[in-house]
């Protein structure tokens, strides 16, 4: 029988404490596309969790960071049926401002894909 994809984003599902942060950071390895930056970890809870950093760097305006997190979010939860167990925290570059959802989703794809993230294609 086949597993029913959820596309919700359930609290186990999100890094919120410090030290969940401070080990991806430590232990992490990292990549960077035009749009988004991640560290990633590999976790023994069998699905993907994630965090999501929009600095100041990216704007000054908190619309701007908002949207920007807020699109992070929504490429996470769209494909995280797509990725390995990993903790991976998105961090927002200033080429995601004025981005569509599709340009920030073909960036983390290709560079999931580079780090070796994605679940086999059956």
């Amino acid at each position: 029988m086949e597993e029913k994809i959820r596309f919700t984003l359930r609290k186990e599902e999100r890094l919120k404490k410090v030290k969940d942060f401070k080990r991806v950071f430590d232990h992490g390895r990292s990549l960077g596309g035009s749009t988004v930056a991640f560290y990633f970890c590999s976790n023994n809870l069998g699905f993907p969790r994630a965090g999501f950093i929009a600095s100041k760097k990216v704007s000054k305006r908190a619309v701007d960071r908002n949207r920007a997190k807020r699109l992070m979010r929504e490429v996470f939860r769209l494909n995280k049926h797509k990725l390995k167990p990993f903790d991976i925290i998105f961090i927002a570059r200033k080429g995601i401002l004025g981005k569509k959802y599709s340009d920030v989703e073909r960036d983390f794809l290709r560079l999931a894909e580079k780090a070796g993230i994605l679940k086999e294609q059956t």
